[in-house]
């Protein structure tokens, strides 16, 4: 006879056990049998995977990697991209959702140029790209920046504690965060939280995205990117002058570019409300370097921040179009032209 310990011991993991068995069974069922679940099933199923093994995990609800993997150099084959990289586009998150691959790949292929996509989240500015330029010795032919809130603002508060990190911890934290979005993608499909797929308010209705880099570019794959339900107007490309601080950050920056044997352009990302600090005209009117913007049609967001995937096409197409003759050394067609 067992001891009365060890029932009480025993009767919650058993029912805990028990429920779980009936909850998944009940989920498999509705997922079957409920036309509105079963329309969902194909983004539950997928659980937010990386497009191909060329992918690894940049960011999600548990862990961000980005920073540790590029600043370490974790990944040996992101490093000898970053490299060889002829043009480096650098900027914060807006960025990362606005530069889409499809339309990169061919632009680039198509003057045998390479490139690479080096943006970051938490409104990262230039001390932590600048940080890893040093580091890895890169000298691209171009260096591309979003000019928006780039300059001025050192760095946050997350790379501050990434710098302050080893390789060993870096490499922990890499795999810690993959094998735990792992273990919560495949909870997901067995137990899917449904109110975050209905948007239930409280209960999930903002859903947090999962970012996957590409080995190869740079770029970012987005899961889940919701479609656009804003249309905006973009910020205009003056701001409120160029600050002191901004001023020294700009023109140490530019001088590092240029004596890596670079040439600095400045851009911006259509947004409807621009980072604090001083419009990129303003910023390209000082450093004398050109500026390139596009309008696209009526764009959209679908956070009020960043593109949505429709107008992040639509904008690297028309951008591309307008770097090209400044890649190519012929007259720089849609360029703000500061280079003086």
């Amino acid at each position: 006879m067992s001891a009365p310990g060890r029932r009480h011991t025993t009767a919650p993991i058993a029912a805990f056990l028990g429920t779980l068995a009936l909850l998944g069974l009940g989920t498999a069922v509705a997922v079957d049998r409920v036309p509105t679940f079963a329309e969902l099933r194909p983004e539950v199923d997928a659980g937010a995977r990386p497009p191909d093994g060329d992918h690894y995990l940049a960011n999600d609800i548990g862990g961000h990697v980005d920073h540790h993997v590029l600043y370490f150099g974790t990944d040996t084959e992101v490093v000898a991209r970053l490299r060889a990289a002829d043009v480096l586009f650098l900027g914060n998150s807006r960025l990362m959702f606005a530069l889409r691959p499809e339309e990169l790949r061919p632009f680039f292929a198509a003057r045998d140029l390479t490139y690479y996509v080096m943006g970051f989240g938490f409104r990262e500015g230039d001390r932590f790209p600048l940080a890893i330029l040093r580091k890895f010795d890169l000298r691209p032919r171009v260096v591309v920046v979003n000019a928006d809130g780039f300059f001025g603002g050192g760095l946050s508060p997350w790379a501050e504690q990434v710098m302050l990190d080893t390789p060993f911890a870096a490499r922990k934290r890499q795999y810690e965060s993959e094998a735990a979005h792992e273990a919560r993608r495949l909870a997901h499909v067995v137990f899917p939280h449904w109110p975050s797929y209905f948007g239930v308010p409280g209960l999930g209705r903002t859903r947090t995205f999962t970012a996957y880099r590409s080995r190869l570019d740079g770029t970012w794959h987005i899961s889940p990117w919701p479609s656009a339900t804003q249309r905006f107007v973009p910020a205009p490309l003056t701001g409120t002058g160029v600050g002191r601080g901004e001023a020294r950050d700009a023109d140490a920056f530019k001088a590092e570019v240029e004596a890596r044997g670079g040439r600095l352009v400045l851009t911006r990302v259509p947004t409807p409300v621009a980072m604090p600090g001083a419009g990129p005209l303003e910023l390209a009117e000082r450093l004398r370097v050109p500026l390139v913007t596009v309008d696209i049609p009526v764009p959209t967001s679908a956070d009020h921040s960043h593109l949505d995937a429709a107008s992040a096409h639509d904008w690297t197409r028309a951008f591309t179009a307008a770097l090209g003759p400044l890649l190519d050394d012929s007259p720089p067609g849609h360029v703000h032209d500061r280079d003086r």
